[in-house]
C-alpha cells in the first residue's frame, strides 16, 4: 500500500513537470519569461561564432530579441558561467532550454533526498513558490542551485571529480553558489584532500578556458554589471534576515548555509529565495509543508514584487517554523542528555 502511494506522488511529479516542459517548449526567448538562459545561450553562440559576448553587437542583438529591461545591460554574467554550460549551448534553442528546466527541476527536486523520510516531503518543493518562479523564467539560480544540491550528495558519496566541478563552477553565480563552493574548498582540505587536485583541474579548465576565450573579459564584464546596476534595482534581507539565521542553528550546516546565501547577497527577485528550500527540507513534516506554501501568497493575491512581501511571505513563516524547529529539538536532546545522567 505505501509502495502504491509513493508510485502515485512519483507520478503526479512527472505530470507536473511535463507540464513545466510544454510550457517552455511553447514559449519564445521574446516573451520577458527568458532570463536568465537565454542571455547565457547567446553568449556561448558569441564564443563559437569567434564574437565578443560583451561586443556591442551581441548587446544590441539581446536588446532586440530579449523583452527585458535589463537587455540593455548585455551579458552581465562572468564568462566563466557560460563556459561552464557550452556544451549545453552546442543543442538548438528550445532543446536546451528543455535541457536547462530538467536539470535545474531535477536537482531541487532532489535536494528532499538529504532526508531519510524524503517520501513524505515530495510535494514540499512544488509548495515553494520561488522554485516555481525559478523554472517559468528559466533562471540561471535553477542551475547553480542544483549544483549546490549535487556538491551536498557529492561531498557525502565523497565522488571527488563532482566535488572539484561543482566547487569550480558555483562561483560563477555567488549569489547562489559562493557560499557553497566555500564549503567545499574547506571540506576538500579537512576531509578529503585527494578532490583538491580535481578543484584545480575543473578550475584551470572552466576559469582559465575564459582567459583563452577573451583575454579581457573581466574587464568587459564589469562594465556590463555597471551598465546592469543601473537599470536592475535590488534589495537585501541584511540586517534583519540574520534573525532567520540565528533561527537555524539546530538545523544541518547545508541549511544555515541556505540561509546564509540569500540573507548576505541582494535579491533582484523572489526566485532568489530558492536556496532557503534547504532550509524547509532540514525542518521536514507537515509544518514544511504548509509553511512553504504560504509563499504562494505572492502569486494568489497579486502582491507587488517587493522585499516587504518577500518578507512577509517567505521570510518570516521560515524563520518562525525554524525557530520552533530548532528549540524543540535542543529541548528534546536536553531531556536525552538529562535521562541518560539519571
Amino acid at each position: 500500500m505505501q509502495s502504491f502511494k509513493l508510485y502515485g506522488l512519483i507520478t503526479l511529479f512527472i505530470a507536473i513537470c511535463s507540464v513545466w516542459i510544454v510550457l517552455v517548449y511553447i514559449q519564445q526567448p521574446d516573451d520577458g519569461l527568458w532570463a536568465d538562459f537565454y542571455v547565457i545561450y547567446r553568449g556561448g553562440q558569441a564564443l563559437f561564432n569567434g564574437e565578443n559576448p560583451y561586443g556591442a553587437e551581441v548587446t544590441a542583438e539581446l536588446i532586440r530579441e530579449w523583452d527585458v529591461a535589463f537587455a540593455k545591460a548585455g551579458i552581465a554574467y562572468p564568462l566563466p558561467a557560460v563556459v561552464g554550460v557550452l556544451p549545453l549551448l552546442l543543442l538548438p534553442l528550445p532543446v536546451a532550454a528543455i535541457l536547462w528546466v530538467i536539470f535545474g527541476t531535477a536537482g531541487s527536486f532532489a535536494a528532499i533526498r538529504l532526508r531519510d523520510d524524503w517520501q513524505t516531503l515530495i510535494f514540499l518543493p512544488l509548495c515553494f513558490m520561488p522554485l516555481h518562479r525559478a523554472i517559468t523564467m528559466k533562471q540561471a539560480t535553477l542551475i547553480w542551485f542544483a549544483l549546490a544540491v549535487i556538491l551536498i550528495f557529492a561531498m557525502r558519496d565523497r565522488r571527488a571529480w563532482l566535488v572539484g566541478f561543482c566547487v569550480a563552477l558555483l562561483p560563477a553565480k555567488p549569489q547562489v553558489g559562493l557560499l557553497f563552493a566555500l564549503a567545499g574548498g574547506i571540506w576538500a582540505l579537512r576531509e578529503h584532500r585527494i578532490t583538491i587536485p580535481w578543484i584545480c583541474g575543473w578550475g584551470a579548465l572552466i576559469w582559465g578556458g575564459s582567459f583563452l576565450f577573451q583575454p579581457n573579459w573581466i574587464q568587459e564584464w564589469l562594465i556590463s554589471i555597471e551598465r546592469y546596476n543601473q537599470v536592475v534595482h535590488t534589495a537585501s534581507l541584511f540586517p534583519w534576515g540574520l534573525i532567520l539565521l540565528a533561527a537555524t542553528w539546530r538545523l544541518p550546516w547545508y541549511a544555515q548555509l541556505g540561509a546564509a546565501q540569500v540573507i548576505l547577497f541582494p535579491l533582484a527577485d523572489v526566485y532568489g529565495g530558492l536556496p532557503l528550500l534547504l532550509v524547509w527540507v532540514a525542518i521536514g513534516g507537515p509544518i514544511a509543508i504548509i509553511g512553504s506554501s504560504l509563499s504562494w501568497l505572492w502569486v494568489v493575491a497579486d502582491l507587488p514584487n517587493n522585499i516587504v512581501v518577500f518578507g512577509a511571505s517567505v521570510v518570516a513563516p521560515l524563520t518562525i517554523c525554524a525557530a520552533f524547529h530548532s528549540f524543540d529539538t535542543w529541548r528534546s536532546r536536553g531531556v536525552e542528555t538529562e535521562g541518560q545522567v539519571s
